[in-house]
């Protein structure tokens, strides 16, 4: 362990803050698709970014003090260039990538053998793709890179293709996880829920036809549709929704209060109010309702995934009625 200093130190503070958000990150924002194909079996699983990582790991914990250099010259210069899109996006910090790394050794090292070998996840996910495919012929299916990160995400996309923050879906009912900081254990996801948090992302995606807005509307559509469409290929979503049952009626009248301001964080957050992620459960379930209003899984999916006016959908989803039918 390196001797304690202001940036470790930090290093809780961090956890605590992202322990409300880090399960889903906001993906929304798309770029132009490169490196893609109409063929799901032409996607790429790329994992040399995690044998770099333990490369790395394996000499900075010999040369603590060394860290920020040693991670720097055998991990983020020699990665991919997802690695180097997820860095710009979630890990931002070399010099608290490595302080939060030698920190919580010990639960980097847990961990290694879980990720550093997915070949046995390799046909789910490629298995999710063609639901994808069949569900909607227009998809797009780019590489999958998966990276080692600080917990700041377990799933975003870039222009490069699919980034997965695989430390945080590392977790095994087989692992001790009795040093681990009770933020991490907490925070840190089933190993099997990586085929989920792919076609999540795979859904963010192919999400390029759907028109931008800047309301809290359209940003949980964007962000549930993603959890709608993930369930229908997966059979899960990437979040965990079992904390609003019961609160349904409240959060949807605080969602109609809401729809229309410019905000998310807070919709994003856990508070007194609502549970966290509640947008994406807002978004997740109007566009169920829609989908049983359609009743046709291939029209739900396109229609969704090229969405121009938000309200009209909401609209047409007919989602108060589902509110109350399922939930007063």
């Amino acid at each position: 362990m390196i001797k304690e200093n202001k940036n470790i130190k930090k290093s809780s503070c961090f956890l605590i803050l992202i322990i409300t958000s880090v399960i889903l990150q906001s993906c929304a924002t798309l770029f132009p698709n490169l490196n893609v194909s109409d063929s799901p079996e032409k996607s790429r699983l790329i994992t040399s970014d995690i044998q770099n990582f333990y490369g790395a790991f394996d000499l900075a914990i010999k040369d603590t003090a060394n860290a920020k250099e040693i991670f720097n010259e055998n991990y983020f210069s020699v990665g991919s260039k997802g690695l180097n899109d997820f860095y710009k996006s979630k890990i931002h910090s070399k010099e608290k990538f490595s302080n939060f790394v030698i920190k919580y050794q010990d639960f980097y090292q847990s961990i290694r053998t879980n990720v550093s070998d997915i070949t046995d996840l390799k046909k789910q996910i490629f298995k999710n793709f063609n639901k994808f495919e069949a569900l909607y012929p227009n998809a797009v299916f780019p590489d999958v890179y998966f990276l080692i990160g600080r917990f700041s995400s377990n799933g975003t996309i870039s222009k490069r293709g699919l980034l997965i923050g695989t430390e945080i879906l590392g977790r095994s009912d087989n692992l001790n996880s009795e040093n681990w900081n009770m933020d991490i254990l907490r925070i840190s996801m089933d190993r099997n829920h990586i085929r989920v948090t792919v076609s999540h992302e795979l859904v963010h995606f192919n999400q390029n036809k759907m028109k931008n807005g800047n309301t809290l509307l359209w940003k949980s559509i964007r962000e549930g549709s993603a959890e709608f469409i993930g369930e229908l290929i997966s059979g899960e979503t990437d979040a965990d929704y079992k904390a609003f049952k019961g609160k349904e009626i409240q959060v949807w009248n605080d969602f109609e209060s809401d729809m229309h301001k410019s905000i998310w964080h807070s919709w994003q957050q856990s508070s007194e109010k609502r549970p966290k992620n509640a947008g994406y459960w807002i978004g997740y379930t109007i566009c169920k309702a829609y989908y049983e209003q359609v009743g046709n899984k291939n029209k739900a999916v396109y229609d969704i995934l090229h969405i121009k006016d938000y309200i009209e959908f909401y609209k047409k989803s007919n989602v108060k009625e589902y509110i109350k039918e399922n939930y007063e």
